[in-house]
């Protein structure tokens, strides 16, 4: 029978119905994708199930985003990250080793501005393996090319529900959830049996410097 970890990384695998301009960092792969194209979404399922399973007994805050960008995520299976942080911050993201997916990842690996300004914070606080990063639609948006970003749709976001009850599921503890960023707080706002406890701007469109003040103020109150 399936564990929690299981269950969790096989709805992200299957992913959402009927997707339209939507990749499955966890399913789908392209010619970014580096040699052996099929295997890398696999090895981005192995990143993420490190990553969710370094925090299971020690994580006290859930900071949910909107959704993956086309230069984090999309490679490294983990939300509010790019191959930048698995190739500088490696020991911060996960207890065991991670791969790099991209094609170019040994010349230049992928870096994403809010991934970095995340784990930029993370890496001040000492509070790595306090903090899990999630997005409320966990797959990738995008316009008319998969290299863009798109503001998920209201009925995507819904989607994303059910994958956010198999990641909390993974704990044995309850997690306080934190929105980073309207789309998060608006889509807890209408889930309101888990309990947002707070919002953060986000990093992203000139929110840096509020993003960093918010989460220094929530790493403060861990008391």
């Amino acid at each position: 029978m399936a564990g929690p970890m299981e269950r969790f990384l096989a709805l992200l695998e299957q992913g959402p119905d009927a997707p339209e301009r939507v990749f499955n960092p966890w399913r789908d792969h392209d010619e970014r994708d580096r040699a052996p194209r099929r295997a890398m979404p696999r090895h981005r399922l192995d990143n993420l199930s490190a990553y969710v399973d370094a925090r299971r007994g020690s994580a006290r805050f859930l900071l949910m985003g909107e959704a993956p960008s086309h230069r984090g995520c999309r490679f490294s299976g983990i939300a509010f990250c790019s191959e930048h942080e698995l190739v500088h911050k490696g020991s911060l993201v996960a207890r065991s080793a991670l791969t790099l997916t991209s094609r170019d990842a040994d010349v230049k690996p992928f870096k994403e501005r809010s991934a970095h300004v995340i784990w930029d914070e993370i890496a001040r606080s000492g509070a790595a393996y306090d903090v899990m990063l999630w997005n409320t639609f966990p797959w990738h948006p995008y316009q008319d090319a998969v290299t863009t970003n798109r503001k998920p749709k209201l009925t995507e976001v819904a989607h994303g529900r059910a994958a956010l009850n198999a990641l909390l599921e993974c704990f044995t503890h309850p997690l306080t959830l934190i929105a980073v960023g309207k789309v998060a707080e608006d889509a807890l706002s209408k889930w309101p049996e888990l309990k947002c406890a707070g919002y953060i701007r986000h990093p992203a469109q000139g929110g840096e410097a509020r993003f960093r003040a918010g989460f220094r103020e929530l790493v403060a109150s861990r008391g």
